[in-house]
């Protein structure tokens, strides 16, 4: 595979898609709101139900707002992956950028020399996310791997994918 031209000049970001956060967000601050009502104008009964709600409904809004940091950051030296875990991966230790399919989502991870694979939280696709999320999802594999052979170190060697029917950047 040969190396795109211009594909190595800035950093680059590739974060959770708009969609995918932004309707957790959505369901979340509607739930906020018809409990806010709840709170303002109680029909009597039980609260139980509406402490719930409200608690379910600002865990969404939190993790919407949480998730739009996912993903990875691209330079010249490292890979810095922002996910759950967050960690800096120089480009010296990628042996290969692995995609695969798993539960029906299609994702990335980084193999190093060590053997250790980092998964990515973005780019992903998840079942049902429809086409556009799909097209996305390749654009940023591409350019993920196109960064890999630009920037790979001179100790990378080829490494056999391990996953069945993993597509791999070499």
């Amino acid at each position: 595979m040969s190396v795109e031209q211009g594909v190595t000049e800035a950093t680059v970001r590739i974060r959770t898609p708009r969609l995918g956060w932004m309707m957790l967000l959505v369901s979340g601050l509607a739930i906020l709101a018809t409990q806010a009502l709840e709170w303002v104008v109680p029909r009597g009964g039980d609260n139980t139900s509406t402490v719930l709600l409200t608690v379910l409904g600002s865990g969404q809004v939190g993790e919407a707002v949480w998730m739009r940091t996912f993903g990875i950051d691209l330079t010249p030296q490292l890979a810095n992956v922002r996910g759950i875990r967050r960690r800096s991966v120089p480009w010296s230790q990628v042996q290969a950028v692995l995609g695969y399919r798993h539960m029906g989502a299609d994702r990335v991870a980084l193999v190093l020399d060590s053997g250790e694979r980092v998964v990515l939280r973005m780019p992903a696709t998840y079942w049902g996310s429809g086409a556009a999320t799909d097209v996305k999802y390749r654009e940023d594999f591409h350019r993920l791997g196109q960064w890999w052979l630009a920037h790979r170190g001179p100790s990378w060697r080829p490494v056999r994918p391990e996953a069945p029917g993993a597509l791999t950047l070499e």
